[in-house]
């Protein structure tokens, strides 16, 4: 079922304090994250967010397209302004922890964070985040956060079919864009908080998330697979990856380029 965002609607359903507040609805653009990235820093409100029924060039990590079907699902971004650059890796995982923490308050199944945004359920892409930032010198200018949920949608493309699946497909109905939103925001607003105040659990609560935590795995570091097996630690405060290596030796990756193998894929089968 296609339709328009309410947004009437939206906003009454929306209790968050400040994220959201200040909100855009589009029937179509090419993307979200592009049409905030066009508006000067200094005229963007720290917790705006974008809304899209249709957006026609989405991207997920490393340049691939995110497909959507138009109204039918969640594709919005969120514009942000914090005061410090360290553990923003940690912020887009935050983001989609709150994502996948609400999705299971609406269909009692467990959805899981891929290394490194990501989310997963039932071995299946039901959504996806991506960051992108400004600077000015060493601080943030403006950090647009893109979050992409599969919502409404029946049916996939054929190169989706068997790797991405909607809320509607789990749980049999049809679910409300505007309260999802609403909720999503709220429990966003909730760990960008826990983020802002350095707490030291939220790596915890994100890493325990993370698919293949306290796993052994492989790694595949920028399209090559690295040799032996590494105890997958999750992340630290910083939103790193952590993993020790057969010899106990702990390595730290700060850059995106890393995939986690679990099981017994091989480097043929990684998506």
């Amino acid at each position: 079922m296609s339709q328009l965002f309410d947004k009437e609607l939206f906003q009454k359903k929306l209790t968050s304090r400040w994220l959201g507040k200040e909100f855009v609805h589009l029937k179509k653009v090419d993307s979200t994250n592009l049409y905030l990235k066009k508006i000067p820093a200094e005229n963007l409100r720290h917790g705006m967010v974008v809304v899209a029924d249709d957006q026609q060039k989405g991207r997920g990590q490393h340049q691939k397209d995110w497909v959507t079907n138009p109204g039918e699902n969640l594709t919005f971004t969120l514009a942000l302004k914090p005061d410090r650059a360290e553990g923003l890796s940690l912020l887009t995982l935050s983001s989609a922890l709150a994502v996948a923490d609400v999705l299971h308050r609406y269909v009692e199944k467990t959805f899981s964070l891929k290394w490194p945004n990501d989310i997963y359920v039932d071995q299946k892409k039901i959504g996806g985040v991506l960051t992108e930032c400004s600077f000015l010198g060493a601080n943030p200018e403006k950090v647009l956060i893109g979050i992409g949920v599969n919502i409404n949608q029946k049916t996939f493309e054929e190169e989706q079919v068997g790797n991405a699946v909607s809320l509607s497909q789990l749980a049999g109905k049809y679910f409300s864009r505007e309260e999802l939103l609403a909720d999503i925001l709220k429990t966003i607003e909730q760990l960008y908080q826990s983020w802002a105040e350095r707490d030291k659990t939220l790596h915890r609560k994100v890493s325990s998330a993370l698919i293949g935590y306290g796993d052994w795995v492989r790694l595949n570091v920028d399209g090559e697979l690295a040799e032996g097996r590494y105890k997958f630690l999750g992340v630290n405060e910083k939103g790193e990856l952590l993993v020790i290596n057969e010899k106990l030796e702990l390595n730290t990756y700060s850059h995106e380029q890393i995939r986690i193998i679990t099981g017994n894929k091989s480097i043929s089968k990684i998506r």
